[in-house]
């Protein structure tokens, strides 16, 4: 919520936001008295959405990927430099294969956050311009429409395809766990 707050407020707003208050210093430097001052949200909704996400969880992605490169057994990598593999062939047949399940962990988890995802669309966008995503139709169908029954049967959707998508990660996980206890 802090994260979508910020982006809307601080970066986004057409009056004082970021984005706009660059734009208006560079105009300056042009010698421009009247800067252009698009509302980012209204031009370009679903990317702006896009954006806070990225922002948002590329650092805890990056952090899986750095453990995986962390881990590498450097003997191996000294033992590819040594026989005189390249760079493009160190990465390509050691390094690719050893970082697969870190990149399966992080495309797991990011599918789990994105369908996760309802205070980034509820506090930027308010599910507006084509915004709206499952969790934010469903708090929708229950508090503006009042169809109660209705919302409950999306949520139990949204649970049951959560718990497949759960399952499924925690397979691929136990097998990377089972993978490292059998080295």
């Amino acid at each position: 919520m802090a994260a979508a707050l910020l982006f809307k407020h601080g970066i986004y707003n057409p009056v004082y936001g970021l984005i706009n208050g660059s734009l208006a210093g560079i105009w300056d430097l042009f010698g421009s008295n009247n800067p252009p001052q698009p509302d980012w949200l209204t031009i370009h909704p679903t990317m702006a959405v896009e954006v806070e996400l990225i922002w948002q969880w590329t650092p805890f992605m990056m952090l899986i990927l750095l453990a995986g490169l962390q881990s590498r057994d450097g003997e191996v990598m000294e033992a590819a430099h040594v026989d005189g593999a390249t760079p493009w062939r160190v990465f390509r047949y050691i390094t690719l294969p050893h970082m697969r399940r870190y990149l399966e962990l992080s495309a797991l988890l990011g599918t789990i956050f994105i369908i996760a995802n309802f205070d980034s669309v509820f506090t930027i966008t308010s599910g507006g311009l084509g915004t709206a995503n499952l969790p934010y139709t469903i708090y929708e169908t229950f508090y503006a429409a009042h169809d109660y029954g209705l919302a409950s049967a999306q949520g139990v959707v949204v649970v049951a395809g959560s718990l497949i998508i759960a399952t499924f990660a925690l397979r691929v996980v136990s097998s990377l766990f089972q993978e490292e206890v059998g080295r």
